[in-house]
This record gives C-alpha cells, structure tokens and sequence, in this order.
C-alpha cells in the first residue's frame, strides 16, 4: 500500500498575542502559548480522498497548512510521498497543490487568465507549456468563456472553481482543499463537489479536504477524521464511524398479514428498544422500531413475523446522519476530559 500522508505525533504551538506585553524583554513578560495542533498521527493513502471534518478552530487549516510545508511544525514529522515536509520541503512543494477559499490571493483587478498566468510563473513554466495548461484547466472548471473577464466581477462560485485551477497548475500528485464550498449557494456547492468528485479525485488523484460542512463530507470522503481541540478523536469511513457513534437505528417494517400476539412479542427481543404501530391502511401494518443493537436483532425481528404467519415487504433503516456522529463523537471527548 502506497502512502500519500504519512504523519507522527505532529504538533504546533503558537505564540499568544499580548498585545503592548509583545515589546518587552522575553526576561520580563511570561510568554503564552495556543496549542493548534496536538500529537497527530495519521495515514492516508495513495489516491483516497481524504476528509478533515470539525468545528472552527478544530486545527483543520493549521495541519494542512503544515503538511503543504506552509508553516513548521513544532515537534514530530509529516511527509508527503516519503519526502520529509521540513528537510524535503522543496520535493514536497513541487507534488502538492492547495486550493483556499481566501479571495484574498488572488488580483482582483487583473483578469481570472492573467491571474493564472501570474501563478503558472512562479513555477517557471514555459510561455507554450503555460497557455496550453491554463486553457486546458479554464475549460476543465468551466470558466473558458469567463478567461477575460476581472476577477472583481467573478461570481462567488466562479472565484472558488479559479481557486481550483490555480491548485491544478502543476499538476499536483496530492491535493489540499481548504473549506471548498464556504459562502457559496446550494447550486454553487453541488457543482464544486461533483467537479472535486469527478474530475479531480476521480482521475486518481489524493485529495485532502477540511470542512465543517458534515453532508459534505459524507458525500465525498473515501474516510474521514474528526478533529477537535487540535486534536483527532475519530478516524475511519462513514459506516465505521457510525458502528463506533450511532446508539441506536430506527427500523420501519410494512408487514401484511401481522398477528396481534406479535406486537407483545417484538418488544421482547434482545436489541430492541421500542416498538410501535404507526398505522394500518389496506391490510398493511406499519411499525416503527428502535434498535440499540441491530445486527443481532433485526434477523430474530424477521424470523418471528414468518414464524407467525406476517409477511414482510418492505424495510426502511435509517442510519444517523454524519451531524449526529459528530455530536457524539465530540460529547464523548468532552465527557472524557471531565
């Protein structure tokens, strides 16, 4: 298995601002620390995209900006396709792209061409290879049409599918993405995450993706890791996180043919914890149960209704979405730090 991020016990710890304390001598002023990023250790793998989900100052951006060799880490080591992110820094750079939702790197005055002219320089591109990459990436995030037109007049999602290209200019083996749909409308935000989807993540690229948009990361994400306090507190996919969170399922059941004696029975069953006739139309008998313990309880549910002559023909789980499994996730730290 190839290794796209390989990172161990990372750590970063700023300087707190005092203000006018800042100017005396450090022999007189008790200097403060904020505590970013705390002991991370992480894998993700060669080609995954990979979700960095949590609250606001979770450490989200500060870890990715360490990983793109941005800013130093104060202690442990990160690497990028095995080159170390602080004694490699020059190897990494050249294999990685960020895309930033700050709007504020771009010239606003110049047009979305020239603006990726501007950053195709800083990597020495020559002027051929250079037109050819920019057109080909203006047509691959939609904005060929646009190429002429000033930033400044550049709608919302325009300027973060220009954040993208810039990200894409060389090429990138691995690709951070930072908040890719902050302040966009719906459309806006379904069109970035099918292109991330489709045309980014899609060809095989590794991509790195923070967020505090939940259903956004359960749509994207191959896993994910929850962050908070600088600090990960749960790493897998969506369905190994909800087997670790989720307390219980809720199951609806149309059953025809349903025998009274059962709804005293169901109740019963190891796992179960409630049952309920919603409503009756046609024959049909509609339950809603509340499982602590699905795997070992819903098979008994289905053994009894046969047994007893009911007949099932339709089953709706539903499975907590990626926003309760944060709550829970983020209560459970919480309560194990009291």
């Amino acid at each position: 298995m190839t290794l796209a991020i390989e990172v161990r016990n990372l750590t970063k710890r700023f300087h707190r601002s005092t203000g006018y304390m800042d100017l005396l001598p450090s022999s007189i002023r008790k200097r403060q620390w904020i505590t970013a990023v705390q002991d991370v250790s992480l894998e993700i793998k060669d080609g995954e995209l990979f979700g960095l989900l949590g609250p606001n100052g979770a450490g989200k951006t500060t870890l990715i900006k360490m990983l793109c060799t941005l800013i130093l880490p104060t202690s442990g080591r990160a690497a990028c396709y095995g080159y170390d992110v602080v004694r490699e820094e020059q190897r990494v750079r050249e294999m990685v792209g960020l895309v930033s939702a700050d709007e504020r790197s771009f010239y606003w005055r110049l047009t979305g061409r020239q603006n990726l002219e501007f950053y195709a320089a800083l990597y020495h591109m020559p002027a051929q290879q250079m037109r050819e990459r920019i057109d080909e990436l203006l047509s691959l995030v939609g904005l060929a049409e646009d190429a002429e037109r000033r930033f400044h007049h550049y709608s919302t999602g325009m300027r973060q599918k220009l954040a993208i290209a810039r990200g894409l200019l060389n090429n990138p083996k691995l690709l951070f993405v930072d908040e890719p749909t902050k302040g966009l409308d719906p459309v806006s935000a379904q069109s970035v995450q099918d292109f991330l989807r489709e045309k980014v993540a899609g060809v095989g690229r590794t991509v790195i993706m923070a967020t505090h948009q939940m259903t956004e990361a359960e749509q994207l994400c191959d896993r994910v890791a929850i962050m908070d306090r600088g600090r990960i507190i749960a790493l897998g996919s969506v369905a190994e996180l909800r087997a670790v969170f989720q307390g219980q399922d809720k199951c609806q059941l149309e059953i025809r043919n349903l025998p009274d004696s059962l709804l005293t029975k169901l109740p019963l069953v190891p796992g179960v914890a409630w049952c309920g006739e919603l409503h009756q139309r046609n024959g049909v008998t509609s339950l809603e149960i509340i499982l602590s313990d699905r795997k070992s309880a819903l098979p008994e549910i289905m053994r009894l209704i046969v047994e007893n002559g009911g007949d099932v023909y339709d089953c709706n789980i539903t499975e907590a979405p990626l926003g309760e499994i944060l709550t829970s996730a983020l209560n459970k730290t919480n309560q194990e730090a009291t």
